[in-house]
């Protein structure tokens, strides 16, 4: 009596292995983060953010001209980023703070007069904190109190405030 498995079987176990693998790559990026991302110019000095399937928001932006994803936190109070962000951007070093996360309590500190961009609407001086973990960045509402946030349905919309 041979222990031999067959090469049917053999062959048709790859298969399977090959086509749920497939099966599962394209689930998993079809559940990652929408980042919305502006064309060229705002249309109508706004944009206008899909809800992901986390359900959170997100949106590309920048920071000083260095290009960033932000996670819409309305809960957060302060534009937030990582150290390792903080440091490939060249961000100035800051006063040190206790930052409260979500996670806990952080050391980190909180550098002031950068220029936030999220989805092409730009703020001018605001402060930033640095020590979050995670390669996402908060946008917090020391930006979002100067625009108008319009949550509806499946939508976030940020719009410049008409002054």
């Amino acid at each position: 009596m041979s222990n031999r498995i067959p090469m049917g079987h053999i062959t048709a176990l790859i298969v399977w292995v090959v086509i749920f693998s497939t099966i599962y790559m394209y689930f998993n990026v079809q559940q990652g983060p929408k980042v919305a991302v502006a064309i060229e110019n705002l249309t109508f000095g706004q944009i206008v953010i899909p809800r992901s399937p986390d359900g959170h928001y997100y949106v590309r932006g920048s920071i000083n001209g260095h290009s960033v994803d932000f996670m819409v936190d309305t809960g957060a109070s302060i534009v937030s980023v990582s150290k390792a962000f903080a440091s490939a951007a060249n961000l100035p070093s800051g006063v040190p703070a206790s930052l409260s996360t979500a996670g806990g309590i952080v050391r980190g500190e909180i550098t002031s007069g950068q220029i936030v961009e999220a989805g092409g609407i730009a703020v001018n001086g605001l402060s930033v904190s640095v020590g979050i973990h995670g390669r996402m960045a908060l946008l917090g509402q020391n930006f979002l109190r100067r625009v108008d946030v319009i949550q509806s349905n499946d939508t976030m919309t940020l719009r410049i405030r008409a002054e």
